[in-house]
């Protein structure tokens, strides 16, 4: 039997063309002229940006927001102003104030959010897919992207979605990792967020310690870093040419680079995804758990207020 990580994993390409199938609802409009807010925590937060950079890309102004930053700081906003607020589940404390406070100030509000979900807000909301069974998300945060990429109304950034489940098998081997091992994650642009995600599937399935950086990020300083245990893998882009900095730097420090390099973003989240999956199976890890197994993990959870 499979965990249940790995079916969400599977069974993305179908679930992204239900999203993309799916009918819009009447104000699903491109925000022409508009600023827009994306928000979310976690994977959402890296959905958020994602769709934050390809949304500036096709010519609108959209900026990505932490929700706890949305609720701290606080961002104020103006009726001519939408916002859009992404959780699976909807039991994240700081988004759900974060759209309340919106929605207070009189922006326009739309809630993204898994099928189900208790979450109750704004009137206007997009169901993304069946509700999450594991911890740690997949088919939410590519589902969440399907339906944020139709939004600008540009076929080119639904692209990677048409070849999912090509996509699926692609990319280089996958490095033996082990517990001890310094794991550095770069991208660059808007493979950073990918490079994030994959990280956080390493940390909260597999309990690797995962350490990640924008590509021109750690070329100041945290470079220097690296060195005997490390290993680094790049998220690159093929026509970025700063990825040639960090090759001969690494090579020169004799630290090894494992590049999972496309134009794709979407085959590169899906071969961290699976390169997580690998991961687990070879530590012997159920990638199901997140540490469940252990009372002292769980006791801890129990007492978080998230």
């Amino acid at each position: 039997m499979i965990s249940r990580f790995e079916a969400n994993i599977l069974a993305q390409p179908r679930l992204i063309q239900e999203a993309l199938a799916a009918p819009a609802p009447a104000w699903f409009k491109r925000p022409q002229g508009r600023t827009a807010y994306i928000v979310g925590v976690g994977t959402n937060h890296h959905a958020a940006q994602i769709a934050a950079w390809l949304w500036c890309r096709a010519g609108l102004d959209a900026r990505a927001v932490h929700s706890f930053d949305f609720v701290s700081r606080p961002y104020l906003m103006s009726k001519g102003d939408l916002a859009l607020f992404l959780s699976h589940r909807g039991t994240k404390s700081y988004t759900v104030r974060a759209e309340k406070m919106a929605r207070r100030s009189g922006a326009e509000t739309v809630m993204l959010t898994g099928a189900g979900s208790p979450w109750q807000g704004s009137k206007k909301r997009i169901e993304t897919c069946v509700l999450e069974d594991t911890g740690a998300f997949t088919k939410s945060l590519t589902t969440t992207l399907a339906w944020l990429l139709r939004w600008p109304g540009q076929p080119a950034l639904l692209a990677p979605f048409k070849r999912a489940q090509a996509s699926l098998s692609w990319g280089p081997d996958f490095p033996a990792v082990t517990p001890p091992m310094d794991l550095v994650l770069l991208g660059d642009g808007l493979r950073e967020w990918i490079a994030r995600e994959v990280a956080l599937k390493l940390q909260e399935a597999a309990y690797l310690r995962v350490r990640t950086f924008g590509l021109e990020e750690f070329l100041h300083g945290p470079r220097i870093s690296a060195g005997p245990g490390s290993l680094v893998m790049g998220f690159s882009g093929p026509r970025e040419k700063r990825w040639d900095v960090v090759r001969r730097y690494l090579q020169t420090i004799e630290v090894p680079l494992v590049e999972a390099s496309s134009q794709d973003w979407l085959a590169q989240l899906f071969w961290g995804q699976r390169f997580t999956l690998a991961a687990c199976k070879r530590l012997g890890i159920d990638p199901d758990l997140l540490r469940t197994d252990d009372p002292r993990y769980r006791k801890a959870r129990a007492e978080l207020a998230l």
